[in-house]
């Protein structure tokens, strides 16, 4: 039996891990990536704008859909910089079916630290890091003072509780835009004497914070699609 396309994806257990645990958009996004991405890295660079024409979808859903992805720890996101720029996007490891190359220099235990800590950021709405270079150094400093990545993970999902208690409450506006960010907290972490169970409780509570600030964006977003369809008044016409 031959293969009419010798442009074919290897679609085994990775996809079909993929589709027992996505919703049906979520899935279809992430095969299109995988159709489309580099098969030396599992990459690709893309617009939230270009995926929603070609999938016939709202870019509200794709955003939708990649939230999805990255809180299964399917994708690392790099978010465009502005409107203009594409998105750059890598499907983790145990998600994609090709043995990647080392096309950054970095040893393995070094790269799969920083894709770890990449995709613990990108897993959560309120942190837009584009992991530049200061960002680079420090999680390099990380590695060096061997800092777990479970204290890295536990630090930034407290300090992301932190912030959405600011963005609901109004004290802040922005989202996170550096792993530098949770320096103090990842230090704050490593205090032995935090007991086991605090863990237990901050994880479920920062899902539900992350969906009461979800519910209050579209909110907000619904606000202002009603304000600008309603008629100007005489005084300001």
């Amino acid at each position: 039996m031959e293969i009419k396309h010798s442009n074919w994806f290897a679609a085994g257990t990775e996809v079909q891990q993929a589709l027992l645990s996505l919703s049906d958009g979520a899935f279809r996004l992430y095969f299109y990536l995988c159709l489309n991405a580099s098969r030396r890295t599992g990459r690709i660079s893309v617009s939230y704008a270009d995926l929603a024409h070609t999938l016939e979808r709202s870019r509200r859903s794709i955003s939708s859909h990649f939230a999805e992805l990255r809180h299964r720890g399917i994708c690392v996101i790099q978010p465009a910089v502005n409107q203009h720029h594409s998105t750059e996007i890598e499907i983790a490891d145990e998600f994609w079916a090709y043995t990647k190359a080392n096309t950054d220099g970095q040893t393995s235990k070094g790269g799969e630290y920083f894709i770890r800590i990449k995709s613990f950021l990108a897993a959560r709405s309120c942190v837009q890091c584009t992991f530049a270079v200061a960002d680079q150094k420090f999680a390099g400093e990380l590695l060096a003072s061997e800092v777990t990545l479970d204290q890295i993970e536990r630090a930034i999902a407290l300090g992301c509780c932190r912030r959405y208690i600011s963005l609901l409450n109004g004290t802040a506006n922005d989202p996170i835009f550096s792993l530098l960010y949770f320096r103090d907290v990842i230090e704050e972490v490593g205090d032995p004497e935090l007991p086991a169970g605090y863990w237990s409780y901050i994880m479920p509570e920062l899902e539900h914070l992350e969906r009461k600030w979800h519910a209050k964006q579209i909110l907000v977003a619904d606000a202002d699609i009603a304000s600008a369809g309603r008629p100007k008044s005489k005084e300001t016409r």
